[in-house]
């Protein structure tokens, strides 16, 4: 079976439709049915049930098709990577930050490609430290960011800078205050799940008080749209007052205060060019700390 017959097969389970299925995919409409016969005459099993009207998913059909997903997904990220090697000396750095870190990230990749002209980068966001070690394990990705430490034999997991959280509030909410007690403000948090939740509900459970939370969110971004709103305060990592969307908003310590470390993972057994290093040199750096080998 080829790849292209389950991007056929895809293709019509997303349209629900063998016409519209054939019109996406620039082919014709006999052409799109026979391939679909021919792969059910050798599978052995219906995957779709036809009507003169409509068409339905099989239950063969549904586990067929999560596992087509799951294969044509990886066929053409493996595909990505063998281009990667084809077109440059120097493929692709690829690395995970967390939201929170995306503006001095930004500039460390920026002094590292004026050093390295040539080099292409991907940077993905992954906020659990689970995933991302799943990542570094099977060298999908060549380094990244965690806000609590990987505590894995193959990884190695450098702090580079500690920082608070603070209170994300509009523009002079609090006056001079230096701190504020936030038990009692209506607060916008990230959902369960998060990292940066788990140090909050940490943080609470260790005072042994109860929040008030009025929303839950994915996304600082999010979270600081609301406190623009005027609709309750968000917490937030210091870090990420720096980016773009908190302007004209103001931040306020917390009392007594939270805080957390960020780290930077990458694999012990992998064997980096010296880009990556070069890159791993300049986030230390940037942070005034010394790398790990």
């Amino acid at each position: 079976m080829k790849v292209i017959q389950l991007e056929y097969f895809i293709e019509i389970v997303h349209q629900n439709s063998f016409t519209k299925a054939a019109q996406a995919l620039h082919i014709s409409q006999p052409s799109l049915t026979a391939t679909i016969k021919k792969m059910e005459r050798d599978l052995g099993y219906k995957l779709l049930k036809r009507t003169t009207k409509e068409i339905s998913i099989t239950e063969k059909g549904i586990q067929f098709y999560n596992e087509a997903v799951e294969l044509v997904k990886h066929y053409h990220q493996s595909i990505e990577k063998m281009y990667d090697l084809k077109m440059s000396q120097t493929p692709k750095i690829k690395m995970a930050i967390i939201e929170s870190t995306a503006r001095w990230v930004s500039t460390v990749v920026q002094t590292h490609q004026n050093a390295h002209p040539e080099q292409h980068y991907q940077i993905t966001e992954i906020l659990d430290p689970n995933q991302l070690a799943q990542k570094l394990i099977n060298f999908d990705i060549h380094l990244g960011l965690s806000n609590d430490q990987i505590r894995h034999d193959g990884i190695i997991s450098l702090p580079l800078y500690q920082e608070d959280y603070v209170v994300l509030t509009p523009q002079n909410a609090f006056g001079n205050q230096k701190s504020v007690l936030i038990k009692n403000l209506p607060l916008i948090v990230p959902n369960r799940g998060y990292q940066v939740r788990k140090h909050i509900d940490d943080y609470f459970t260790r005072l042994d008080e109860r929040p008030h939370i009025i929303m839950e969110v994915d996304r600082f971004e999010t979270a600081t749209n609301f406190v623009h709103q005027g609709m309750g305060y968000a917490v937030i990592p210091q870090m990420y007052y720096q980016s773009y969307s908190t302007f004209q908003l103001s931040t306020i310590k917390i009392r007594p205060n939270i805080k957390r470390t960020i780290y930077l993972n990458y694999s012990k057994k992998r064997e980096y060019n010296q880009h990556v290093f070069d890159l791993v040199d300049a986030c230390c750096q940037y942070w005034n700390v010394a790398r790990k080998d």
